[in-house]
Protein backbone atom coordinates (compact mmCIF):
# COMPACT_ATOMS: atom_id res chain seq x y z
CA UNK A 1 0.00 0.00 0.00
CA UNK A 2 1.27 3.40 -1.05
CA UNK A 3 2.12 5.54 1.91
CA UNK A 4 3.27 9.57 2.47
CA UNK A 5 5.45 9.84 4.45
CA UNK A 6 7.72 12.83 3.32
CA UNK A 7 6.82 15.37 0.58
CA UNK A 8 8.63 17.05 -1.24
CA UNK A 9 7.43 20.85 -2.16
CA UNK A 10 9.87 22.59 -4.74
CA UNK A 11 9.37 26.06 -4.65
CA UNK A 12 9.99 29.14 -7.00
CA UNK A 13 8.31 31.31 -4.41
CA UNK A 14 5.49 32.16 -6.76
CA UNK A 15 1.89 32.24 -6.31
CA UNK A 16 1.51 28.71 -7.74
CA UNK A 17 4.73 27.62 -5.17
CA UNK A 18 2.78 29.08 -2.21
CA UNK A 19 -0.46 27.34 -3.44
CA UNK A 20 1.45 24.06 -3.43
CA UNK A 21 3.18 24.74 -0.28
CA UNK A 22 -0.11 25.13 1.47
CA UNK A 23 -1.83 21.94 -0.32
CA UNK A 24 0.74 19.88 0.68
CA UNK A 25 1.10 21.17 4.63
CA UNK A 26 -2.95 20.19 4.68
CA UNK A 27 -1.70 16.80 2.81
CA UNK A 28 0.99 16.32 5.76
CA UNK A 29 -1.27 17.16 8.51
CA UNK A 30 -3.79 14.10 7.00
CA UNK A 31 -0.76 11.53 6.42
CA UNK A 32 1.30 12.75 9.52
CA UNK A 33 3.85 13.10 7.21
CA UNK A 34 7.03 16.02 6.86
CA UNK A 35 7.70 18.30 4.38
CA UNK A 36 10.92 19.17 2.59
CA UNK A 37 10.53 22.69 1.30
CA UNK A 38 13.49 23.01 -2.20
CA UNK A 39 14.21 25.41 -4.51
CA UNK A 40 16.71 25.02 -7.00
CA UNK A 41 17.82 28.06 -9.19
CA UNK A 42 20.88 27.88 -12.27
CA UNK A 43 24.12 29.53 -11.41
CA UNK A 44 24.95 32.26 -13.28
CA UNK A 45 25.94 32.15 -17.01
CA UNK A 46 25.39 35.13 -18.46
CA UNK A 47 26.77 38.80 -17.63
CA UNK A 48 24.82 41.16 -15.97
CA UNK A 49 25.06 44.86 -15.45
CA UNK A 50 25.89 44.79 -11.67
CA UNK A 51 28.80 41.97 -13.10
CA UNK A 52 31.48 44.81 -13.17
CA UNK A 53 30.69 45.81 -9.46
CA UNK A 54 30.95 41.79 -8.53
CA UNK A 55 31.95 38.96 -9.42
CA UNK A 56 30.31 35.79 -10.41
CA UNK A 57 30.75 34.04 -6.94
CA UNK A 58 29.32 36.77 -5.48
CA UNK A 59 26.72 37.20 -7.20
CA UNK A 60 25.95 33.59 -6.72
CA UNK A 61 26.61 33.56 -2.52
CA UNK A 62 24.11 36.49 -2.93
CA UNK A 63 21.31 34.53 -4.81
CA UNK A 64 21.94 31.23 -2.43
CA UNK A 65 21.57 33.71 0.21
CA UNK A 66 17.81 35.29 -1.00
CA UNK A 67 16.76 31.77 -1.48
CA UNK A 68 17.43 30.66 1.93
CA UNK A 69 15.49 33.56 3.18
CA UNK A 70 12.84 33.21 1.18
CA UNK A 71 12.78 29.29 2.08
CA UNK A 72 12.73 30.51 5.58
CA UNK A 73 10.14 32.85 4.82
CA UNK A 74 7.89 30.37 2.98
CA UNK A 75 8.51 27.74 6.09
CA UNK A 76 7.19 30.56 8.58
CA UNK A 77 4.45 31.23 6.77
CA UNK A 78 3.26 27.34 7.92
CA UNK A 79 3.22 28.74 11.56
CA UNK A 80 4.68 25.00 12.42
CA UNK A 81 1.67 23.44 11.09
CA UNK A 82 4.22 20.22 10.41
CA UNK A 83 7.66 19.30 10.57
CA UNK A 84 9.35 21.20 7.62
CA UNK A 85 12.79 20.96 6.41
CA UNK A 86 14.92 22.72 3.51
CA UNK A 87 16.97 22.52 1.22
CA UNK A 88 18.94 24.52 -1.29
CA UNK A 89 20.08 22.82 -4.85
CA UNK A 90 22.34 24.26 -7.69
CA UNK A 91 21.60 23.76 -11.48
CA UNK A 92 18.29 23.19 -13.77
CA UNK A 93 15.09 23.31 -11.62
CA UNK A 94 13.61 20.18 -12.85
CA UNK A 95 16.59 18.09 -13.05
CA UNK A 96 17.36 19.44 -9.49
CA UNK A 97 14.05 18.34 -8.14
CA UNK A 98 14.39 14.92 -9.52
CA UNK A 99 17.49 14.92 -7.57
CA UNK A 100 16.22 15.99 -4.46
CA UNK A 101 13.01 13.97 -4.75
CA UNK A 102 15.24 11.10 -4.89
CA UNK A 103 17.69 12.54 -2.11
CA UNK A 104 15.07 12.93 0.20
CA UNK A 105 13.23 9.42 -0.70
CA UNK A 106 10.06 11.66 -1.26
CA UNK A 107 6.83 9.62 -1.48
CA UNK A 108 5.18 12.89 -3.27
CA UNK A 109 6.65 16.12 -5.28
CA UNK A 110 4.43 18.68 -4.78
CA UNK A 111 5.05 22.04 -6.65
CA UNK A 112 3.56 25.34 -9.10
CA UNK A 113 3.75 25.84 -12.32
CA UNK A 114 3.06 29.45 -13.81
CA UNK A 115 1.51 28.33 -16.90
CA UNK A 116 3.46 29.18 -19.75
CA UNK A 117 2.13 28.83 -22.86
CA UNK A 118 2.94 29.64 -26.34
CA UNK A 119 6.24 31.17 -27.25
CA UNK A 120 7.19 31.63 -23.73
CA UNK A 121 6.89 27.81 -22.67
CA UNK A 122 8.89 27.05 -26.01
CA UNK A 123 11.78 28.71 -25.09
CA UNK A 124 11.59 28.14 -21.92
CA UNK A 125 10.04 24.63 -21.39
CA UNK A 126 8.36 23.60 -18.68
CA UNK A 127 9.81 22.75 -15.39
CA UNK A 128 6.52 20.67 -13.54
CA UNK A 129 6.23 18.46 -17.15
CA UNK A 130 9.83 17.63 -17.30
CA UNK A 131 9.50 16.66 -13.21
CA UNK A 132 6.07 15.10 -14.10
CA UNK A 133 7.35 12.78 -17.16
CA UNK A 134 10.95 11.79 -14.98
CA UNK A 135 9.75 11.38 -11.55
CA UNK A 136 9.60 8.30 -9.86
CA UNK A 137 7.29 9.49 -7.34
CA UNK A 138 3.62 10.86 -7.81
CA UNK A 139 3.58 14.62 -8.94
CA UNK A 140 0.78 17.11 -7.75
CA UNK A 141 0.56 20.30 -9.72
CA UNK A 142 -1.14 23.31 -8.90
CA UNK A 143 -1.59 25.58 -12.36
CA UNK A 144 -1.04 29.30 -12.13
CA UNK A 145 -3.80 31.45 -13.89
CA UNK A 146 -2.55 31.60 -17.59
CA UNK A 147 -1.20 34.86 -18.81
CA UNK A 148 -3.13 37.36 -21.08
CA UNK A 149 -0.68 37.20 -23.80
CA UNK A 150 -1.17 33.12 -24.11
CA UNK A 151 -4.24 33.90 -25.58
CA UNK A 152 -3.09 36.10 -28.54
Amino acid sequence: MWSVRKILVASDFSEPSKSALAAAVELAKRFDACIVLMHAYQPIVTAYPVAPLMSAQELSAALAEAATKALQAAVASTRNAVPITTALYVGAPWDQILKAAKDQEADLIVMGSRGLHGLQRALLGSTAERVTRYAKAPVMIFHGPASEEAGA
